[in-house]
């Protein structure tokens, strides 16, 4: 004989349940073929897609960082990489030697195209090449200032100085004012964020962060 059990329902929920479901024909259902039924109509019920997170990284033929490095976090976090690339890099695992930006154009178009018909969830920037185009993915990220953005920002001394200052200048006044997270190693964020700093001991990670707080 079946045993006496309660089986309920959220008030206002969904109808799309084993619960608001019209037996047809047959016997009543037990409750664990109702618990059977809920399990199976959950197996073949669609999985929300995924997040998906915009990365302007470098192309680095390491895969230790830029987009590959990306792609692996993002999808280690349950989420979906659009990967934009910005430069391609030259090195090895130890070193940088050169790169090869490419046309601020180009960086916009491949995002603009993925834009279009992609709903996303947030922002990663890397490296970005060049000045030139961290003003243009500035320009795209400000269409969308409810994103949350994380930007990193890399050792730049394998750069000449003609390339590093524009750069560096352009990321603190177009990039940092939009950034929730920014990632760097200690001294890279230390010589951004606090260039006249002097003392003996290192910045704290208070000072670094009021320092780039001013910026937003």
């Amino acid at each position: 004989p079946h045993q006496r059990a309660g089986l309920y329902t959220l008030a206002g929920g969904s109808g799309d349940t084993v619960v608001g479901a019209q037996l047809h024909q047959g016997n009543a259902l037990s409750f664990n073929n109702l618990a059977d039924a809920d399990a199976a109509l959950e197996c073949v019920r669609p999985l929300p897609a995924p997040a998906c997170v915009m990365s302007f990284n470098a192309s680095d033929p390491s895969g230790a960082g830029g987009l590959a490095g990306d792609i692996a976090t993002i999808a280690a976090m349950g989420a979906h990489a659009l990967p934009v690339v910005t430069t391609i890099v030259m090195r090895d695992t130890a070193e940088v030697f050169d790169h090869h930006p490419l046309d601020a154009e180009v960086v916009v178009e491949q995002a603009r195209s993925v834009l279009e018909d992609v709903t996303l969830a947030g922002w990663k920037v890397g490296f970005l090449g060049s000045a030139e185009s961290v003003g243009a993915v500035a320009e795209v990220l400000s269409d969308y200032p409810d994103l949350p953005l994380v930007s990193y920002l890399p050792p730049l001394s394998w750069l000449d100085e003609d390339q590093q200052m524009p750069y560096l200048d352009a990321f603190r006044e177009l990039i940092l004012p939009a950034t929730e997270v920014l990632v760097g190693n200690h001294k890279t964020l230390t010589d951004f964020l606090l260039p006249d700093w002097d003392s003996e001991r290192p910045a704290s990670p208070r000072e670094l962060a009021v320092a780039a707080g001013e910026h937003g």
